[in-house]
């Protein structure tokens, strides 16, 4: 194996228990931005003048 490899598996092998604890911060930020949007005003259609 490559020096690089063998530094990056013994990167990962030490941050395992970091990546389990934080890993669902992604998903659940992304749902806590979509439930603090304000909502987009709905464009009303108006009728042609005839």
């Amino acid at each position: 194996m490559s020096p690089a490899k063998i530094e990056a598996e013994r990167q990962r092998k030490q941050n395992a228990s970091i990546i389990r604890h934080y890993r669902a911060i992604g998903p659940a930020s992304l749902v806590a931005a979509l439930l603090h949007m304000k909502k987009a005003p709905v464009a009303t259609r108006k009728p042609k003048a005839a």
